[in-house]
């Protein structure tokens, strides 16, 4: 079978985790004799338009980029975002005619879902969407509505990676079926002697990672040797150093920059605590990843984490936007801990609904069904 895959994001020399999922799902896909072809914007100017990864043909298709994400963008971006659906339906409709694929898969609803709704539309092929988080997040303001209810309603089958997406009147319906997590995380063992906590997800103000920094003296007030790392990058980095700086630490938070799959694995066999602080979300692929490690989460009390995360129990929540209450958290976390056995008995159980081969098998069963019912 061939899928063409329409992402928001993939990886690229530039950015080895933008979008690592979607690359890490087509390699598992490709695993069990299905061709995948990608179609995803070119963000920045030094990325080719075509190449291939791991054997899997990348096809990127321009717009107004100004090396930045629409995600990064203040707002709306009107204009970009209208430049990029069009460039990006002309390249998809080129493409499924030149390769013919089977199934169009469509990741986030907004901008690329309605992209992969109106190929299909055009070209009789059916079409899966996935709903990931920033979609759900920006989908109740117009003309955004318009485009999700439209990718929806063209879509033949509809997957959320957390159960609170079903929430939306839209994607009551729709599958659930989380993001992977690579195996290497399931066999980490963790230093838990150590007063290490590790951020690793993007730096944008929805991440809200101002509050992590704002926490950080609060929490060396009561343990001095408590250690913080960063990893990852974006439009806050700049802003969130100097913020740092202007609260006097001298020592960290070490901003390590954005760190590949195998990078991030070594800093999570180095931790103890990892942290996100993020206001809303999606399933957090990041935070999945810790709870394979055998990390203790410190996370924001909201409805995507409660799914994963049981206060108190096998991880700690804390209240959005305030870092007293992280603080708080991250402390009881170094000075108590969670019963190993729990961490362990955890990570083992989430294994059979988040290793790779699993999320494959879903993903493999819906396009199957969709083929079938069409005559494909």
């Amino acid at each position: 079978m061939k899928i063409l895959m329409i992402s928001n994001c993939f990886p690229s020399r530039l950015k080895p985790r933008h979008g690592i999922f979607i690359l890490r799902l087509s390699k598992e896909l490709a695993k069990v004799e299905n061709e995948i072809v990608v179609l995803t914007p070119r963000v920045f100017s030094e990325e080719p338009l075509f190449e291939k990864i791991d054997g899997i043909r990348v096809y990127r298709f321009k717009y107004p980029s100004g090396n930045k994400t629409l995600g990064q963008s203040t707002g709306i971006p009107v204009l970009s975002m209208l430049v990029y659906m069009l460039s990006g339906t002309i390249g998809a409709l080129r493409i499924a005619s030149k390769e013919k694929p089977d199934v169009i898969h469509g990741h986030w609803i907004v901008p690329t879902g309605l992209i992969a709704s109106l190929t299909g539309l055009i070209t009789r092929i059916p079409v899966v969407n996935t709903a990931r988080g920033m979609d759900i997040r920006i989908s109740s303001t117009l003309p955004i509505k318009w485009i999700f209810n439209l990718a929806v309603n063209l879509s033949k089958f509809l997957v959320v990676v957390s159960p609170a997406m079903r929430r939306i009147e839209a994607l009551k319906n729709a599958m659930m079926v989380p993001s992977g997590v690579d195996d290497m995380f399931f066999n980490i063992r963790p230093n838990r002697e150590q007063p290490s906590i590790i951020y690793t997800r993007s730096l944008e103000p929805v991440y809200d990672v101002e509050t992590l920094i704002k926490s950080i003296p609060l929490v060396r007030d009561k343990i001095p040797e408590a250690r913080f790392k960063i990893a990852g990058s974006g439009s806050q980095l700049g802003y969130l150093k100097h913020l740092a700086n202007k609260l006097c630490m001298k020592e960290g938070p070490d901003f390590l920059g954005e760190l590949d799959n195998h990078e991030i694995a070594r800093l999570a066999n180095e931790a103890k605590i990892f942290v996100s602080t993020a206001r809303a979300d999606g399933t957090s692929i990041a935070l999945l990843e810790a709870i394979a490690a055998g990390l203790i989460p410190v996370v924001t009390d909201i409805e995507a984490n409660r799914v994963w995360v049981n206060h108190d129990k096998d991880g700690f929540l804390f209240k959005p936007g305030d870092e007293h209450d992280l603080a708080r958290n991250i402390v009881k976390a170094l000075r108590t801990g969670l019963d190993i056995n729990t961490l362990e008995n955890k990570r083992k159980k989430i294994k059979s609904v988040v290793s790779w081969q699993a999320i494959s098998k879903k993903h493999i069963d819906i396009y199957r069904s969709i083929t079938s019912n069409t005559g494909n």
